[in-house]
């Protein structure tokens, strides 16, 4: 199993008193998978995945086990090695993870250069590779532009660039359609199937949307208020919920009234 997260228990300190944000959170994601995991805002979905690369607020106390492909994120080094080396983080708004004030270029070789030691030719030449091959045109002229200069979904796809250049075999996926236009969501998630198929990549794909989360992955666990409540195959989760929470995800989707027949 290439992710693996067992009794996953995070406490976080708060003005008021500690506050427990997730409790007893178990889940599975094996090479060549996509397992989503959906819930409503605060559910603790975001917090997971972070978690998994130790991204948790300072002061914070966790329990139970992670394992990203065998490593366990114990100490720094192990840390190190996992954000490095194993797993990348996708993130909701592509300008979050690049520096709007460098350019595309500089921003997002920037691990490559600094964490890997590779030279910024060789770090330049990987990047236009990835970028081509995530169906960005003329990658060359847009390493020289800024990130307003670029489209949602055109930054969306330089982050998944930036994250593959490290070869990881996790993507963590955090809700990286949610603020695009529905064509772009679409482009976008092709690209992960066609990434995750041709690469074997894992991927734990983050989202609100059940029926997008149904739609896009084999396997769907849900979460509410910090704990996992339910898990299903992707093909079933939406049309045909069994559990009580599930099944309310899924009535309060948005849809289309029936067309009624008669005489026009």
């Amino acid at each position: 199993m290439l992710l693996s997260i067992r009794d996953l228990g995070l406490t976080v300190p708060l003005p008021h008193g500690p506050r427990r944000i997730l409790r007893g959170v178990s889940l599975d994601v094996d090479a060549g998978e996509t397992v989503g995991l959906v819930g409503e805002s605060g559910s603790g979905k975001s917090t997971t995945a972070r978690a998994v690369l130790r991204l948790v607020p300072e002061g914070a106390h966790t329990t139970g086990s992670i394992s990203v492909g065998g490593v366990s994120p114990a100490g720094p080094a192990d840390v190190r090695a996992i954000r490095t080396e194993h797993a990348a983080m996708i993130f909701q708004d592509p300008r979050s993870s690049l520096n709007p004030v460098r350019r595309i270029g500089d921003s997002a070789t920037e691990r490559l250069v600094h964490v890997h030691g590779i030279a910024r030719a060789e770090a330049s030449r990987r990047l236009l590779d990835l970028m081509a091959e995530v169906g960005l045109r003329e990658p060359d002229l847009l390493l020289r532009k800024y990130p307003h200069q670029l489209s949602g979904g055109m930054l969306q796809r330089v982050s998944i660039a930036a994250a593959l250049s490290t070869n990881p075999r996790l993507l963590l996926a955090d809700e990286a359609t949610s603020a695009l236009d529905v064509t772009t969501q679409a482009e976008v998630l092709a690209l992960l199937r066609r990434l995750r198929r041709e690469r074997g990549l894992a991927v734990l794909f983050i989202t609100h949307d059940l029926l997008l989360a149904g739609a896009c992955c084999d396997r769907v666990y849900v979460m509410r208020e910090g704990s996992i409540v339910d898990e299903q195959p992707g093909k079933t989760v939406f049309v045909d919920p069994a559990n009580p929470y599930t099944r309310a995800l899924a009535d309060a989707t948005p849809r289309l009234p029936e067309r009624e027949h008669g005489h026009a």
